[in-house]
Order: structure tokens, then sequence, then C-alpha cells
């Protein structure tokens, strides 16, 4: 079947060892799928390739076969990925038409095919043409808003391991808001599914189920939704308990219930825990195994001795990344976008420093980098290019919006007494002592119990860190933009009178 594939894919596929299926003929175009995760970058397993054969160019003029490329792109559902286009003629005429951001389409003619072939170095000269006429900012595998998997997932590879490698326990993720905790679940889901013992995984956003009632009609729906006309005439307890045994019958599969965003359905359960309970009794009788993801509810039931999640599930605590993580996020994608790095090592102490070790933050930075790049046409980063990251206004936004998200009053009233009593310099390190004493001096008097756990909060969540008995903002930026953007004074006051 190969030797009916044009030389480049024969070559990647049976030299290179790049994986290549053949996708359905589209619009009299053969198309195929090549495997390019390796990259790390936005190319995927699925990367979609189009053979213009000689006929074809002869039929139809450069305009005439972009706008058939474009309505083959939209026939296939390849909108917003990189697709690659090869020609059995010269790029030039249809490389006129395709030079701009708004496609993301890499031409590669005879000549370009041929020059990838017989380069010493052949995965690198096709990754140079494909950086060279899409924008490096599309190609990067860096996301601040969406889950990740495959080759955008970076990190976590001992969380992920720890999963994996127990199927016949449960586990809960605990992390703040945006650390990473549905790309974990969804990463895991993936390497599931390509398991030879694949088990029958239902993933569930839990942050709109709020009932029990919820619960067990988006797990029926999802399992057996011929059931649904007559749940409501069923004793959930001993009814449901029993579905789940049914189902596992009916798949003959492991049931793996990953459980995103389970904070609002604690809240909602707290009191009767007849939901959770029915969840413990059936990972108990070995029906189902759960991998729960959530925040603060959570880690909170986990050590109660009265609640349903106590011993329940093995605990993962997400925090910010180790510097070699941060090393590996950074520094993989932007050479692999042909970014040559000016003193590497500082650049990447710097940008772990500013962003105090968070994936999402790092994303954030190295994005910013990439587009200004994409601006200037350069291709080339050092540690004076972060002079002003952390003053884009998105960045800004987003850290003080993730900011905003991953804490309450309490935890805001010990930041903002703490940068309003001190400055940057006196921030060096700062005791429990004096985040009540700048706390008082405000009329904001916790209780040790109440500084303890605002402090749990904002050390989970990056904002600060312990060494001994001191504490410190762990990263200088923050400090820096809350201050620049918001009145303390004032912000101290909304909380008085919201009654803190």
């Amino acid at each position: 079947m190969s030797k009916d594939w044009p030389d480049l894919l024969q070559f990647l596929n049976e030299e290179l060892g790049y994986a290549v299926r053949v996708a359905p003929t589209t619009l009299g175009f053969e198309t195929f799928l090549v495997d390019l995760s390796s990259w790390k970058l936005s190319l995927s397993e699925r990367t979609p390739t189009i053979w213009v054969k000689r006929s074809d160019m002869l039929d139809l003029s450069p305009l005439g076969l972009l706008q058939s490329l474009l309505d083959l792109i939209r026939a296939s559902a390849f909108a917003r990925r990189t697709v690659l286009v090869l020609l059995e003629g010269d790029s030039q005429p249809l490389l006129r038409y395709t030079k701009s951001p708004l496609y993301s389409l890499v031409i590669l003619g005879e000549a370009e095919q041929r020059r990838i072939v017989h380069s010493r170095r052949p995965s690198g000269e096709l990754l140079d043409l494909i950086s060279a006429q899409v924008p490096i900012s599309n190609l990067a595998p860096y996301e601040t808003r969406a889950p990740v998997m495959g080759p955008r997932f970076f990190g976590r590879e001992y969380e992920k391991s720890k999963i994996l490698s127990n199927p016949d326990t449960n586990h809960v993720v605990l992390g703040i808001r945006r650390i990473g905790k549905t790309s974990l679940l969804r990463e895991v889901e993936r390497i599931l599914k390509e398991g030879e013992d694949a088990p029958h995984i239902i993933y569930l956003d839990c942050s709109d189920l709020l009932s029990e009632d919820d619960y067990i009609r988006e797990v029926v729906r999802k399992l057996n939704p011929k059931e649904l006309p007559r749940i409501h005439m069923q004793k959930y307890v001993f009814w449901f308990p029993d579905f789940l045994e049914r189902m596992g019958r009916k798949y003959q599969k492991r049931l793996v219930f990953l459980l995103d965003e389970i904070d609002n359905l604690v809240i909602m359960q707290r009191g009767s825990w007849e939901l959770f309970r029915m969840l413990r009794s059936s990972a108990n009788k070995g029906a189902c195994q759960y991998i729960i993801a959530g925040f603060r509810e959570a880690m909170q039931e986990q050590h109660l001795l009265n609640s349903p999640f106590y011993n329940f599930a093995q605990e993962i605590r997400l925090n910010e990344f180790s510097r070699q993580q941060a090393y590996d996020l950074i520094v993989i994608p932007l050479e692999n976008l042909r970014v040559h790095l000016n003193n590497r090592e500082a650049l990447v102490t710097r940008i772990y420093e500013e962003t105090a070790g968070h994936p999402n933050l790092i994303q954030y930075y190295c994005m910013i980098l990439l587009k200004r790049l994409d601006q200037t046409g350069k291709r080339e980063l050092g540690p004076d290019d972060l002079i002003d990251v952390y003053m884009d206004e998105g960045f800004k936004g987003h850290l003080l919006s993730s900011f905003m998200e991953n804490t309450e009053n309490r935890d805001k009233a010990v930041v903002y007494a703490l940068l309003g009593e001190f400055s940057d310099r006196q921030l060096a390190s700062f005791s429990l002592a004096q985040i009540d004493a700048a706390l008082r001096k405000r009329a904001l008097p916790l209780s040790q119990n109440e500084i303890s756990a605002a402090c749990d909060v904002l050390t989970l969540a990056g904002i600060l860190q312990r060494s001994n008995k001191e504490l410190s903002f762990t990263s200088p930026v923050f400090a820096k933009v809350l201050r620049q953007t918001y009145d303390l004074e004032y912000l101290l006051g909304k909380l008085k009178e919201e009654g803190l």
C-alpha cells in the first residue's frame, strides 16, 4: 500500500518510523494522517497531509487549487490544524497565495520533498520548512485555557504513573484551579483507551451536577440511556449499586470513573452523603474505580474521620512544576521551533522565578514571547526579552483572575494586609506573628487557625512559600502586579464591608 504513496510519506513511514495512516479521499484528493507528536508541538499524531498530484495542478489554477484545499479542510474537519500539502510540482505559484497567518498550510513541492529525503537531518529539514511557513506561536504546544493531552502534555509523569500503575486503587487529584487537574485526567483517559485491556471509561465534569439525582442521571445516560425513563421510580440506595454491577457485566470491562471538578457536588452532599456512600460501596465491591479531581472541599473531606472521603482514595497533590519540568516545558518546544536561546539557563531561571513554577503561567510567558517573535520576524530569545513580559495586559489579567479564583476573602485579606504593611524589600520573609499584626492593624483580626488555613491555601496556590517558620511571596512579579493594579486599602475596606 505504501508504494502508492508520495515518496516523502514512504520515507517518513519506512525509514524514520513516523506512523502514516490513510484517511478518506475527499474532493478527489488522497489524504493521510502523519504522527508528528514526538516533536512536542501542536502537531499531533494525526497531522493531516494532502497529496496534490500533477494532474490536479494542471486542471486547477493556483487560486482554484487553494479554494479546493480549503473546501477539503472544511469537509474533513481539519480546521485549526496545521495541514501539510505535498505537491507533484513547483510550490512557488501556490505559496504566493498562502503566505498569510489566515492559513495553516505548509506547501511542500517536489524540490522541498527531495531536500528532506536526501538531507542528513530529514526531521530537522521538515521542521524548518514547517516553521518557515506557519507562525511559530501557532505551532507551539502552549495552551493556557483548555486541557491538554498527548504531545502537549508536559510534566506530571510521576503523578500519571502513580494512577496508571495502580488500577485497583481510587485516586483523588488535589490542586488549585488552572494547575492541570483536568489535563492529568484527560491524559490518563487517553492512555487507558489505547491499552490492549482498556477499561470502560466515564468522564464527568461534576461542576454542574449539584444533586444526587443529577449525578445518577448523567451516569445512566453515559452507560445505558434506555433506563433513563424509569429511574425516577427507583430507590437509589438499592438500585444504583446494582445498576453499576450490571453495567460491569454488560461491558465486560472494568468501569473507571473520572470525576472532575467535584467540589460543588461535595458541598451539596454534605450532611446526608448518600451519593458518596454509594460510590464508596461500588468501589469496595470492585465494580468501579474512581479518579477524582477537586480543590478546597475535596481536600478538606480527605482528612475528616466521619467523611466518606476519608481513606477512600490515594491523594495526589498537584503543585507548581519543578525546575526540571519547567525547563522541559520552556526549552523543548522553543528549540523545536528553531528559536535560538541565548543564555538558556538564565532565561529558564528568570521565567521559573517570575511565574513561581506554575505551568499555566509559564505557558502564558512563552506564548507572549513567541507572538513577539512572530511580529518581529526574529528567532532569538534571551533574558533581556523578559524585562516587561509581566506587564502584558493579558498576562496581568490572567495572573490576577487565577488569584481571585483560587482564594477566599480570608486568604485575600492576608495578602492585601501584607502588601499594605511592607515594602517589596521588607517582604523578603515574614512570620505568622507579622501577618497577625498586619491584619489587626487594619481591624481584620483572624484566629490562629484561620491564619494558618489561609497560609496553607496560599502555599498550595503557589503565592506563598515556606522556609522553616518563615513565609515569603513565591514570585516577585505577583506582588508588583497586584500593587500596580489595585488600591489595596480600598480592597481591604471592601473585605470589612463583606463581614470578614
